[in-house]
């Protein structure tokens, strides 16, 4: 029985030391059996969630890798639509400045009536003219006197009794020998509103609309008003203008009196006010009472 105890002993330390030598040759061998044992079991169980631990390693650096690149699209996007933005910005002020300057452009034109913009409101007879009307142009040189009176010669503020009329080929007087520096030409007065504000240029129609008529029993407004240029200019004297203006500004206007080829535009005066001669004869009087009246203060 001793002899049979003894062999148990061997067998069971035996059985021990090649458990100890399994454990020692590697427990990461994977495909050796699960004997069922719980020191097998806890070793699959280690093998295995080391496997997790790494496929969850690699999945946590692979979502780091493209969370990186997804912030660098997104840094490089966030760049790219700062710039967009600064150009449209850039584009709308350019924009914006546009406008500006086209507001002050057509208020500049409505100002002073441009005649770029009369040609689309003018007949296609009137456009025709008004493209030629920038070249050869009638001129009123002096300017009359702010109160004259009827029957009596224009005044001027030069202190003649004389109109300065010149014909001028764009910016320049026209030549001498030019067909149109002896043209025979018309002083008429016309409305005192007439190219106010200031234009460049009108239609010969627009002209004409803005003549005075004189009233029944008249024939011409303006006495010794119609004389012939010499060598493109005229100092002419004894205008006479047949009626008052009914206290109302006129101007006095000059237009070519016979037909031309070319259209000249005609020349106009500054406004003043035509008064009946005798308001003239109690002005002076006017005058001569008030200075006899300080005259007798004095004293």
């Amino acid at each position: 029985m001793g002899k049979r105890k003894q062999g148990q002993r061997r067998d069971d330390s035996s059985s021990i030391s090649s458990d100890a030598k399994r454990r020692r040759s590697g427990h990461g061998e994977t495909s050796r059996p699960n004997d069922g044992t719980p020191w097998e079991v806890f070793r699959d169980a280690v093998i295995q969630l080391k496997d997790v631990i790494q496929v969850k390693l690699s999945t946590e650096e692979i979502f780091k890798r493209k969370f990186q690149k997804l912030k660098e699209k997104r840094k490089k996007d966030k760049f790219k639509h700062k710039e967009e933005l600064r150009i449209l910005k850039e584009n709308f002020r350019i924009l914006r400045q546009g406008h500006e300057d086209l507001k002050l452009k057509i208020q500049e034109m409505r100002k002073e009536g441009c005649a770029e913009v009369d040609q689309y409101k003018a007949s296609p007879s009137q456009r025709s003219q008004l493209i030629q009307s920038t070249r050869f142009r009638l001129v009123i040189e002096n300017s009359v006197s702010r109160t004259i009176y009827k029957n009596e010669t224009v005044e001027t503020e030069d202190g003649g009794g004389h109109i300065k009329v010149a014909m001028y080929d764009g910016g320049n007087p026209i030549a001498p020998d030019h067909p149109l520096a002896s043209v025979k030409v018309d002083l008429v007065v016309i409305e005192g509103r007439f190219n106010e504000p200031k234009r460049d240029s009108w239609s010969k129609e627009d002209f004409g609309k803005s003549i005075i008529t004189p009233r029944e029993g008249m024939t011409r407004l303006v006495k010794n008003g119609t004389f012939d240029l010499i060598g493109g200019s005229r100092d002419h004297p004894g205008a006479i203008i047949m009626d008052n203006s009914q206290k109302k500004e006129v101007k006095l206007g000059v237009m070519i009196a016979v037909h031309t080829e070319e259209r000249v535009l005609e020349g106009v005066s500054n406004p003043f006010k035509v008064q009946e001669a005798k308001t003239k004869s109690n002005g002076h009087f006017f005058e001569y009472s008030i200075s006899y009246f300080n005259l007798s203060i004095r004293t």
